[in-house]
């Protein structure tokens, strides 16, 4: 349902754009516009407001604009031919065939100022969690480390770093980083993955393996029953307020995630007050709500995990989705997943890239969980789905159909926001130029068979992903519809008869011959122009 109410609120204003820009040309020029239809086929609502009968038809996957004259064979009386399009000079049509993409342009525009007067959130470029022995914690980098810097050019947001990163696959990469007001310097080496270039293109991209933009809640979990904890009273969800080392005050620390939880218990392992070898009180807050301290003693190594079989929720089971392939294979709630193809993993987002990875490698992967302190191996096929990005860019994604305890806490974030109309009008237009470059570019790649042409998608498309991004919040919509109407305005600009390009075409050769062209000639380029839109 979503799809179908995104699908009509993106496709229907694209329409009325499109169509309106050539209704207001050929009302400038005075040719006489008859209809102007949002949809075809059937009409199932018109209203005739002074000589133009407007309406919505059956079936939304377009519109027209019917003017006096566009049928060159129809005899019209001569008093009508003074405002029939064909009658009408060839700048004049021009700017009435080009009126509907145009519309289109300044619409993607007027969206895109939109999208900056309400404020884009973005991710800022602050590190949540550095996955421990990945090559960014060898490097140094340290949660809570905010990027400043990629390769010497300063950025603020996530999305810069990896657009700054995506060209250099398996590369030491210089960044700045602020650390609590001290600007440190790291050499980050990337990884290598497949992926899509902004033109659609299969290419090796550059990612950073273990940076991850969220931090943990302090919500635990237990996996085997016998731990300290678990015999001591931890139930999976509680999470964690306050801890102290009881033979030291001064030790109480307000953990505000899981990260500083392990960092401040991983400190007391080193330290030479007496807290190594105390009784340890965590104060906590149980899924209700309700506040309770429990003491836990045992050797300290450091970690948690270690020395009380306390885990992060990050991994564990809160479902196996229905008739998935976790389910059939008998994963179940409350398991923690361990391994992908044996390799431990650190992460649920490592889990994801590892089960992609053995997808597309082998079709197949092991998946290993932790139940009641048993580690038990699941062969499974994942489940294959194909799904687009908002740039239209196709990913095949393999899943197995687990979801996790919520356990992440959202990211920093930065709200991008402008006000001054010049600086709108100019950043607006600047992402429109950006976007048709990009939609050029790629259908030139596509004649050339670099670009697949099963990249291109229709109106079942376009609806899923209009309502997805309905449901993913106002700025996400209209950034969807900004790149729709630029789509939608670069394709009528194609230089193939029955679209506005080929109308444009076939004007430019009636004035290089200084005549028009005979009514055979419109329709054999009208029928070749056809023939390659249904290819």
């Amino acid at each position: 349902m979503l799809s179908i109410i995104g699908f009509v609120v993106v496709l229907i204003p694209l329409v009325v754009v499109h169509e309106f820009g050539h209704f207001i040309f050929a009302k400038l020029f005075n040719v006489r516009a008859d209809a102007f239809s949002v949809g075809f086929g059937p009409v199932i609502f018109h209203k005739k407001i002074g000589e133009t009968d407007f309406r919505v038809s059956a079936i939304p996957l377009g519109g027209y604009v019917k003017l006096l004259g566009e049928d060159p064979t129809a005899e019209l009386p001569e008093a009508d031919k003074v405002r029939a399009l064909h009658h009408q000079e060839p700048w004049k049509r021009f700017f009435i065939f080009f009126g509907g993409p145009l519309f289109n342009f300044l619409w993607a525009i007027i969206v895109f100022m939109a999208m900056m007067a309400i404020g884009e959130p973005q991710m800022a470029s602050q590190v949540g969690r550095v996955l421990p022995d990945s090559y960014e914690a060898k490097a140094g980098m340290m949660d809570g480390d905010k990027i400043i810097e990629v390769e010497g050019t300063p950025v603020q947001k996530f999305e810069e770093v990896f657009k700054a990163i995506e060209d250099k696959p398996g590369q030491a990469v210089s960044l700045k980083v602020d650390r609590k007001g001290q600007i440190v310097s790291l050499k980050v080496m990337t990884l290598s993955e497949e992926g899509f270039s902004m033109y659609g293109e299969a290419k090796k991209v550059g990612f950073f393996e273990g940076m991850v933009p969220n931090s943990r809640m302090t919500k635990v979990a237990l996996a085997n029953p016998d731990s300290s904890a678990a015999k001591a009273g931890f139930k999976n969800g509680d999470e964690i307020v306050q801890l102290v080392a009881k033979e030291a005050p001064q030790s109480l620390f307000k953990p505000e995630n899981y990260e500083q939880l392990e960092s401040t218990y991983q400190s007391w392992a080193a330290a030479k007050d007496g807290r190594t070898q105390s009784p340890v009180v965590f104060t906590l807050k149980d899924t209700n709500g309700a506040t309770r301290e429990l003491t836990l003693t045992g050797a300290y190594t450091g970690d948690l995990t270690k020395d009380f079989g306390i885990y992060s929720s990050e991994l564990f089971v809160e479902q196996a989705m229905k008739d998935t392939p976790a389910e059939k294979a008998g994963i179940k709630k409350g398991d923690r997943l361990a391994k992908v193809n044996t390799i431990p993993i650190r992460s649920f987002m490592e889990l994801r890239q590892n089960i992609q990875k053995a997808g597309e490698e082998k079709g197949k992967v092991t998946i290993t969980v932790e139940r009641e302190g048993k580690l038990i191996d699941f062969e499974i096929v994942p489940q294959v789905s194909s799904e687009r990005d908002p740039m239209l860019k196709k990913r095949v994604q393999y899943t197995i159909g687990v979801m996790p305890v919520p356990s992440m806490i959202e990211p920093a974030m930065i709200i991008e926001r402008t006000l001054n109309p010049f600086t709108l009008i100019y950043k607006g237009t600047e992402r429109m130029f950006e976007m048709s470059a990009r939609n050029l570019i790629s259908i030139g790649k596509m004649f050339l068979g670099q670009v697949s042409v099963k990249s291109l998608g229709g109106p079942i498309l376009i609806g899923k992903l209009a309502g997805d991004s309905l449901s993913r919040g106002i700025i996400d919509f209209l950034k969807m519809m900004a790149v729709l109407s630029v789509g939608l305005g670069i394709l009528n600009i194609l230089p193939i008869p029955v679209l506005d390009g080929g109308h444009i075409v076939l004007l430019g050769v009636e004035v290089l011959r200084g005549k028009s062209l005979s009514i055979k000639q419109i329709e054999v380029a009208q029928q070749v122009g056809l023939a390659l839109i249904l290819v």
